[in-house]
């Protein structure tokens, strides 16, 4: 089985990809997945993991006790696919979602198909994986996927669908105990798993663990050498340990094997700053994180409005517009405004190239309307436009031109 966009982050996938280059799942090597989603809903819920957030799950580095979030969780600041392991950490909540119609159908049917049969665990095991990714978007259905799982195991008490989920959701939890009591009874069975021997090796190293973390991540790296995630993470740990020529090491093997080009160029960025700055790896990402790294001179920090923009005024309202958003807006980290009638609008992890075209077509569309509407409120004269820059590159991934179609 191939994917166009990793099952579980909703991230768009590299050409023969054996792993997401957002959440390091393994693809296209069939397996665990759920039944297909009608054709509606697909293009729904994957549309909504792409926009909610499943690109930028690497990088995070928190001083004590935050542990990464799971693939379609959202938080800002810098540290590895399983942080070590497969999220981001401990931070901003994902933007709630209200799942498509569609798609609580579909999982309302699964559930009833799963009742009628309690002991085919063919039907529970797709239930629990659609559970599990609609936990993603609307905690809710945590429980749910939890119940599921759990039937699983009931049903089979090795069974690697169920031990793999509990743990998942333990580690969501921050239940490190039982989430490291999964993970050994999985890795028992399935021993080459890189992506769960990482979150393993993130429990043992969140309690206290840094050399059980590290025999981990040293495994991982035995059997599958080009997991990068694996490298990242050992990074981390060395570096809480005081031996950054071992973390600086173990890092640029991370940014040597990674794929992705964004991830090199954050990897890059890492190192520089750790090593010019001799600055341990969580001050540098700070230092990354922070409003010199983000915005450009005189612009706000991420989240902030220009102060020198009044709030009513044509600029105030489109401002208001793109940071009002419910999913764009948190990833808008400046605007600027070199002419009255022109804007641009910095955000910072949100490739607009990978979004489903139905969805950038509606998320334009919708800009274009409300700077529209801004200017005959304000009643602005001359041509608008809004141009949405990709923070990182400078490059203007699109045209907000309330007078022409959305580009």
């Amino acid at each position: 089985m191939s994917f166009k966009f990793c099952p579980e982050c909703g991230a768009a996938l590299e050409p023969r990809a054996r792993f997401c280059g957002s959440c390091g799942k393994p693809v296209g090597q069939g397996g665990g997945a759920p039944a297909a989603l009608p054709l509606a809903g697909i293009v729904s819920l994957v549309a909504l993991l792409v926009l909610g957030g499943g690109f930028w799950l690497y990088f995070r580095l928190a001083p004590e006790g935050p542990r990464p979030l799971k693939p379609g969780e959202r938080a800002p600041g810098i540290m590895a696919s399983a942080p070590p392991g497969a999220g981001a950490g401990r931070g901003a909540a994902h933007p709630p979602f209200e799942l498509p119609e569609d798609i609580k159908t579909y999982m309302a049917d699964l559930q009833k198909e799963a009742d009628a049969s309690p002991g085919d665990a063919k039907k529970w095991k797709t239930l629990s994986g659609v559970y599990y990714r609609a936990s993603r978007l609307d905690r809710s259905y945590i429980d749910r996927a939890k119940a599921a799982f759990e039937h699983l195991v009931e049903l089979d008490e090795n069974d690697l669908d169920g031990l793999r989920g509990l743990g998942n959701i333990a580690y969501d939890q921050q239940d490190r105990k039982t989430a490291i009591s999964y993970y050994e009874r999985y890795l028992a069975r399935a021993p080459a798993d890189a992506e769960v021997r990482t979150d393993l090796g993130t429990m043992y190293y969140e309690e206290k663990q840094p050399e059980r973390a590290i025999a981990e991540y040293q495994r991982v790296l035995a059997t599958s050498p080009s997991f990068y995630q694996a490298y990242f993470n050992l990074a981390v740990v060395h570096d809480a340990a005081g031996d950054r020529e071992a973390a600086h090491a173990a890092l640029e093997k991370a940014r040597d094997l990674s794929t992705a080009p964004a991830v090199k160029k954050r990897i890059e960025d890492l190192l520089e700053v750790a090593r010019t700055q001799e600055l341990s790896l969580p001050a540098a990402a700070e230092r990354l994180a922070g409003p010199a790294a983000t915005s450009p001179p005189g612009a706000p920090a991420a989240g902030q409005k220009n102060a020198t923009v009044p709030a009513d005024s044509f600029q105030g309202a489109v401002e208001q517009l793109f940071r009002g958003h419910r999913i764009a807006g948190p990833k808008v980290v400046a605007i600027q405004w070199p002419e009255p009638g022109k804007a641009r609008v910095l955000m910072a992890n949100f490739p607009m190239d990978q979004m489903p075209e139905v969805m950038k077509t509606g998320y334009l569309g919708k800009m274009a309307k409300g700077v529209e509407e801004a200017r005959a409120r304000f009643d602005v004269d001359g041509p608008v436009v809004v141009e949405l820059v990709d923070q990182a590159t400078g490059k203007v991934m699109a045209t907000v031109d309330p007078s022409q179609s959305p580009s």
